[in-house]
């Protein structure tokens, strides 16, 4: 017993939605900019020219609130369905796309525009850890109480931002400083 409240006490902190609840494996959230005049929820687009697989984007209208989307941690089965920052887990949107593919994140491994985005579906190009859908939650520093940021953590952890597509001014989301700072709103149940 003694052991289990010793291992219990030494794992990270939870992430919290904006109603100050602890953010769960078995729940879906809306990912929100953490200040709406920049913004909206995320949600799915095409970008640079390909119709499928569908870019992690962000609606330019602050009042959308973007898909909802399910955290889980990665790579094991956890008895805990807390999801805790710092540690790694897999993002997946809870929708229907005409892709006919899973809505699950990963960055890409091709530059598109300069950046890596993250898209969804499934990894084309594989790098040898095979991480390319591990991302982390970490506590924006300087936060209001429960603002965060995203990363992307496959070989390397890299902050995940939101830029403009030149050509059709989409927002998607990548490899960019600065950093995206997010909340997370729980959404309905499906």
């Amino acid at each position: 017993l003694a052991s289990t409240a010793l291992s219990r006490s030494a794992d990270p902190p939870p992430v919290h939605d904006t109603d100050g609840h602890e953010l769960r494996a078995d729940a879906n959230y809306y990912v929100l900019s953490a200040n709406r005049a920049h913004g909206g929820g995320l949600t799915m687009a095409p970008g640079h020219g390909r119709l499928c697989p569908l870019f992690v984007s962000q609606d330019p209208n602050g009042q959308h609130d973007g898909f909802p989307v399910r955290i889980t941690p990665y790579g094991v089965a956890p008895s805990d369905k807390i999801i805790r920052l710092s540690t790694d887990v897999r993002i997946s949107f809870r929708a229907y796309t005409t892709c006919l593919q899973s809505t699950e994140w990963h960055i890409d491994s091709e530059l598109a525009a300069g950046r890596r985005h993250v898209i969804t579906g499934p990894v084309k190009d594989p790098s040898p850890s095979g991480r390319e859908n591990a991302f982390r939650i970490e506590k924006y520093s300087g936060a209001e109480v429960h603002e965060y940021k995203l990363m992307s953590c496959g070989d390397w952890c890299q902050d995940l931002g939101v830029f403009r597509d030149l050509k059709g001014g989409a927002w998607f989301l990548g490899a960019t400083e600065p950093y995206h700072v997010v909340v997370f709103k729980k959404a309905p149940p499906a």
